[in-house]
């Protein structure tokens, strides 16, 4: 079983991109060379600011859909606290998913990472 991500980047116009990956890494480097998303291929993407880790790509795309729907006040609470988006989908969906926030420490590991790759 292969386990999927849902991410929110930042972008250079302080908006948020929303989307899910099985490789963090192969992803942001796609939207880097603008061969992500139409979004990210008009908005540079920056970094990402929060990450979870779900069991499949079905809930995967679920929880994308959830956070889409939600304002940017809203993504902004799921980013300063993202335990907050398991708490208010499982709440919202009456479900008990299985979500891991990914911690800061981990995910500037990961930024860090690609932004030595992207001076290269």
């Amino acid at each position: 079983m292969n386990n999927y991500f849902v991410y929110i980047i930042l972008c250079e116009n302080d908006s948020f991109y929303t989307g899910i990956t099985n490789d963090l890494m192969k992803r942001f480097d796609k939207h880097k060379k603008r061969k992500g998303a139409n979004y990210t291929k008009m908005h540079k993407p920056l970094k990402y600011i929060s990450v979870w880790e779900v069991e499949n790509i079905n809930l995967a795309l679920k929880i994308e859909y959830y956070i889409k729907t939600k304002s940017k006040n809203i993504k902004t609470l799921f980013i300063e606290n993202n335990r907050l988006l398991k708490k208010y989908f499982n709440e919202e969906k009456k479900q008990n998913i299985k979500i891991k926030s990914m911690n800061k420490n981990k995910l500037n590991k990961i930024n860090k990472i690609l932004n030595e790759e992207n001076k290269k």
